[in-house]
This record gives structure tokens, C-alpha cells and sequence, in this order.
């Protein structure tokens, strides 16, 4: 790709959206930039005005077939009936009441009834309290202190666990034995202390690394980056064999991956996790998240019998409008509704392998519970340091491409999913719109 190339995605992109332009030089006079940083790419996000089902609808009247899905979370799609309803009925009974009201116990009925390792759970407000506070409670259970991640790994935004991320491979040690690499600026510089890096897709290092390292673990987290670097089903059942052979906890992040089936990667795999963690459709397309499994562990958390060993709280936890928004998405979530979801992903991934073929492009397509990644090098993509090694130069043109075609991914067109609002005809016309971008760049 050349610059020139690049170039004229992006003159074709400012053409079509100057209200968006507007909006973004608005929003930097009063926040750093963006709301949130996600939402950055160059020149600017598109600013949306309203969405519906699959669709989404800018400030300049352009249309798009959404397969971002707000970073996973809308698996039903956008403003989807049942939801809808469930939060205006919960809005008319009290938003915020400082007092229990009984959806949060519906919710997490439903989520023990789904998981079989969930005994009990806890709701909070992002995926990132719910790693933090399931550290918490794995380090108070053990009495000890270092946590085990995989490297790559996305477990939220706190000292603990934004490590080795995504690090520059040439600073971060040889592949079977990574060395911690701090991700996020203004971190300690002790915070690597606590954190050992384990490789994904390696049974064998992780074994050396959890059995050498066993006695000082409180935990082991791990993401199995459901349709990012989407691993063997083998190889999550390796890593509970071997956490329970040496005596270590297990954390399973679910955050995306329990879009991948009604009980999550899980009920997939046939594991029981210690403990796991929960956010994106828990909570309807609110913020939510959710932490829970065994009943000795969560038990650290009961207050009723004493001072809890440790506390978790939040003015906005459990908040009942969430509570009332994640019961009702996930009653829609059927069995069937997963199986609809995994046999259009399949058709995308075989229409995208196609064009990659047709286009003599160098790429591939990573993916699972119904969210997919493109990358520009040979796959499979199984590893943190394969993502690392892909070609980022076609990224952004293609992006920019699939936006002026009307496709909206994520934009880095990594952990892209599916929606219960989409057909046959948004799968066939996202596979469309990347052959025109690769064959017009």
C-alpha cells in the first residue's frame, strides 16, 4: 500500500463526513482528544447519531452495517425489543435506590444456571473491577501474592494486570519465557514485580513456568481471546489441568468469551474454573461486570458474618437498570440464537479466505464465538507474537475503505463480531466491501 493509496481513502472519508470532522474538533476544545481512548482513529471518528438493529447512523446521514457492536457488548444488536422494554419498565420502579430490588438476583440466578462453576457472583461496573476484584480475592484465599497472565492477554485498565499487553517483542524476552513488560504510562515501577507472563499455545512453558513459580501463585488469568488470538479449546483445558495440578487458582476472563456460548468458552472446553469474570453483554449494552465461582472463595466477600475478609462495593454495582438489561438480553440469548451466530461467522470467514485468495493478498481471518480479527500475514494466528509480527501497513487504508463502503469494524479490524440483527446479506456484503477495498488499494 502506498501512501498515495492511503491518502485517497482519506480524502474520500473527510468528503463524506465534515459534520463528524466538526464534532471531534468540538469535543478536543473540553476532552483530551476523545471520550474515551478507543475511540481515536485518523483523521477522526465518525460521530453517530442513532443506531438500530445492525445499522448505524452518522451526523452526515451516512449508514453503516455495524461489526463493531460496541467493543462486543451489542451481541443482539442495537436497541433490540426485549431490552428496550426490560429498562423501561425498570425505569418507571426507580434508577438508583441505595437498597437491593431484586433484579440483580434474577441475574445472577440466571448466570450460576448458565456456568456450572459459578456458585455464587458479584456484579460491578466494567470488566476491568471484575479482574481486579477476583486478583483480590485469589491473592487473600492463597496468601499469596504473584499473578500469572498470558502474554497479549486484555484483562482491563489496572496496575495488576496491563502488563505485556501488547509489548514490543524485542524487549520482551524470548517467546517461551516472556518477561513482563508494564503497557500503560504512570504505572510504578515495581508493578512488573507481581506479574509473571506466561505464552499462549505452549503447554510445555507453561507447565515449566507454573510448576517453578507454583508456591508464590496466587493465580493464573487467562483470556482466551475469543476471536482475537482465538485459542485451542486443548489448550484451555491444558492450562486448568496443569493450574490444578500445582495448587494455583484459575481466573477465566469471559469478558468476550462468553459470547461464544450460552455458558461461555467454559461449557466449551468442560472446565471449572476457580473463578471467573464477566462484562460486554451482561450487562445489555450498559456498564456491567460480574465476578463469581466458588462458593469458599466468594464466601471472602460475605460481610454478614463478620467484616468480609474483602470488600466490594460502588455506588453504580449491581445498578438496577443494568441488572434489568442483562436479564433480558441474555433470555434472548438462546441456543439457537449461538447457533445461528457461529454458522454466519463461518460463512464470513470462508467468503474472507476467499477474497484473500482471489486478491492474492497475504492475510487471514482469526475467529470464534461469533467475533472475528483480520490480519495482514500467513496464519493461523495462535500467539501474541504472531499478531506482533503482521503487516500494520494495509490497516488503516482498509479501514478507512470498509467505512466509505458503509462497513463499520473495530479500528484496528481486530475483535470485530457479529450481531442477532444480522443476515446472510450483511455477511455476503462485508466480504464484497473488503474485495473492493483490497483490489481499489
Amino acid at each position: 500500500m502506498t501512501t498515495a493509496q492511503k491518502i485517497s481513502q482519506e480524502a474520500i472519508y473527510r468528503e463524506r463526513t465534515p459534520g463528524s470532522h466538526e464534532a471531534f474538533k468540538r469535543a478536543g476544545e473540553v476532552m483530551p482528544g476523545v471520550a474515551k481512548g478507543a475511540y481515536y482513529y485518523a483523521p477522526y471518528p465518525v460521530t453517530i447519531e442513532r443506531a438500530e438493529g445492525c445499522h448505524l447512523y452518522d451526523v452526515d446521514s451516512n449508514e453503516y452495517v455495524d461489526f463493531a457492536n460496541h467493543h462486543t457488548t451489542q451481541i443482539l444488536g442495537h436497541n433490540h425489543p426485549a431490552v428496550v422494554q426490560a429498562v423501561a419498565r425498570q425505569l418507571e420502579q426507580g434508577i438508583a435506590v441505595a437498597a437491593p430490588m431484586g433484579i440483580e438476583t434474577a441475574l445472577a440466578d440466571e448466570l450460576c444456571r448458565r456456568v456450572d462453576s459459578l456458585e455464587m457472583v458479584r456484579f460491578c461496573n466494567s470488566g476491568t473491577e471484575a479482574t481486579l476484584h477476583a486478583i483480590r480475592l485469589a491473592r487473600e484465599y492463597t496468601g499469596r501474592h504473584l499473578i500469572a497472565k498470558f502474554e497479549g492477554g486484555y484483562h482491563g485498565s489496572h496496575d495488576a494486570v496491563e502488563i505485556s499487553t501488547s509489548p514490543d517483542p524485542a524487549k520482551a524476552g524470548p517467546a517461551d519465557r516472556p518477561v513482563p513488560v508494564a503497557s500503560a504510562g504512570g504505572m510504578p515501577p515495581n508493578a512488573t514485580d507481581n506479574v509473571v507472563i506466561l505464552p499462549f499455545d505452549d503447554e510445555a512453558a507453561v507447565e515449566a513456568i507454573v510448576a517453578e513459580k507454583s508456591d508464590e501463585l496466587a493465580a493464573v488469568i487467562l483470556d482466551p481471546k475469543t476471536g482475537v488470538i482465538p485459542q485451542r479449546l486443548d489448550f484451555v483445558k491444558a492450562v486448568r489441568e496443569i493450574t490444578a495440578r500445582h495448587s494455583v487458582l484459575l481466573i477465566l476472563d469471559e469478558i468476550v468469551g462468553f459470547r461464544a456460548s450460552p455458558g461461555g468458552v467454559q461449557t466449551q472446553c468442560g472446565i471449572l474454573p476457580d473463578l471467573s469474570t464477566y462484562g460486554k453483554i451482561v450487562g445489555g449494552g450498559f456498564p456491567a461486570g460480574a465476578f463469581g465461582g466458588r462458593r469458599e472463595l466468594m464466601s471472602l466477600l460475605d460481610p454478614t458474618q463478620g467484616k468480609a475478609r474483602v470488600f466490594q462495593s460502588g455506588s453504580f454495582s449491581a445498578h438496577p437498570v443494568t441488572m434489568a438489561a442483562g436479564l433480558a438480553m441474555l433470555d434472548v440469548l438462546t441456543p439457537d440464537v449461538y447457533t445461528r451466530l457461529d454458522r454466519l461467522t463461518d460463512r464470513l470467514v470462508n467468503g474472507l479466505e476467499d477474497v484473500f485468495a482471489r486478491t492474492g493478498t497475504a492475510a487471514t481471518v482469526a475467529a470464534s464465538g461469533s467475533t472475528f480479527s483480520i490480519y495482514f500475514t500467513e496464519g493461523p494466528v495462535r500467539t501474541y507474537r504472531a499478531v506482533a509480527a503482521a503487516d500494520k501497513g494495509p490497516v488503516a487504508a482498509v479501514y478507512l475503505g470498509l467505512l466509505n463502503r458503509g462497513y463499520y469494524l473495530s479500528n484496528g479490524l481486530a475483535m470485530n463480531c457479529l450481531s442477532a440483527a444480522m443476515d446472510e446479506t450483511h455477511i455476503d456484503g462485508l466480504v464484497e466491501a473488503v474485495a473492493g477495498t483490497l483490489e481499489e488499494i
